[in-house]
This record gives structure tokens, sequence and C-alpha cells, in this order.
């Protein structure tokens, strides 16, 4: 028996958004001294609560990597913003798969609580040549992923925006083949134009579906008990 609640992973390009897409926040990547990002008002901090977060840029102190902010609609956006602090300007590499992954699962639990159901997000740590590759953020939004599967209450869409059809496809392929890598159960298809993969997370059983040659990623749905 499965659940109904899944949390969908896409892909897409940054021109779809306004136009095809209209999601409930935005996902941005920062710097723990918030330089990278457009300014605004600060809104949240995450787990330590939102007063260390005034303090912090009060005191002009880094911010802890790993975490985020939370900035309200402004003006005509339709859409609520979350830095993820996941880079350190002065250190190289400047992003650690880590704190992306930490960012990135906290963001999208908190975006659940606040009821919203469509969130975009910008290929968080690849900055120039400084951050992550390709590689390792994929493999940093797949753990943030499944790790969030097993919790999930209510349907999420995620959306990754990338520059063009040739990252889109890159990714795309590296998505796929770190879950099958991951596979509890060997591929098999569903029916003629889906496919199921089967991954154990904490006890969990999840099933990963996506469409055999398409360019986009995959939903995940949690079985209910663990084994």
């Amino acid at each position: 028996m499965t659940r109904a609640c899944s949390l969908r992973l896409d892909l897409d390009v940054y021109e779809a958004l306004g136009r095809r897409l209209h999601p409930d926040a935005m996902i941005v990547q920062e710097d723990r001294n918030l330089v990278m990002a457009e300014a605004g008002m600060l809104d949240l901090d995450s787990d330590e609560g939102l007063d260390a977060a005034y303090l912090a840029i009060a005191d002009h102190q880094p911010l802890p990597l790993g975490r985020y902010l939370l900035l309200r609609s402004r003006g005509d956006e339709a859409y609520w913003t979350y830095q993820a602090v996941v880079h350190d300007l002065e250190a190289k590499p400047t992003c650690r798969a880590g704190n992306v992954r930490r960012s990135l699962t906290a963001i999208l639990k908190d975006g659940v609580k606040r009821g919203m159901t469509f969130l975009t997000v910008q290929p968080l740590g690849v900055w120039r040549s400084r951050g992550l590759t390709n590689e390792e953020m994929v493999e940093a939004f797949e753990a943030s992923i499944l790790e969030l599967s097993v919790d999930i209450v209510s349907p999420l869409r995620v959306t990754l925006l990338l520059d063009g059809m040739e990252v889109q496809e890159q990714i795309s392929h590296l998505l796929r083949a770190h879950l099958l890598r991951k596979a509890s159960r060997s591929f098999r298809t569903v029916d003629s134009d889906a496919a199921l993969v089967e991954v154990r997370q904490r006890g969990f059983r999840l099933h990963c579906h996506f469409v055999p040659g398409s360019l986009s990623g995959y939903s995940v749905t949690r079985v209910d008990r663990p084994h």
C-alpha cells in the first residue's frame, strides 16, 4: 500500500519562470555574508530563530552554512524567496554538498508547513568554477529529496531551473544514474510510458517513478510499511 502524497522533482529552464511556472516560492543560493542574492526585507531565520538572524546581520557576523532566510513577496512578485545559505566566498570550493542538503531539506520542510505545494530552485552550490560540480549538486539534491520523501504529509512539486537544454539533459541523466545506483530492486517497467525504481530510506521503501527518455526528474512516493 502506498500513500497518495508524493514529492515530484522536475527540471525546466529559467525562461519558464513567470510564463509557464508560477511557484509559491523561489529558492536561491546565498553567501553566508548575504552578498549573492538581491537585497530585501528579512523575515525568517531557520532553526535558531528569527532573533539570531537579525543579530548576526546587525553585528556583521557570517550566517551559519546550511541554513536559510525567507523573504516575503514584494511588489508585483507572486512568490516568496528562500535564501539558501550554502556558500562561503572566502573558501575554495565555496560550497560543500552537505550544506546544500541541509539547507534544501530545511527549506522544503518549512514550505510544506506553510502550505506551499510548488517551489522552484536554483542549482544550489554551483557557482562559476569555485562551487560544486553538477554531479555533486545532483547528489546533494537527491539526498534531500529522498530524506524528505519519508516524512512528507502533502504533495509537493520542486522544479530545478537550469540555463538551457544542454544542461537540462546532463542533469536529467545524472539524476537517473544516481537513482539507479541506489535502487534496492532492479529497474522494471510499470507500463508503456512509465518506470519504477525502489529505494530504501530509513527503513522505508520509496517508489520513484520517471518517464524513460524524457528530460526531467521523477516523482517519489513512500510505501507505508518500513522494512
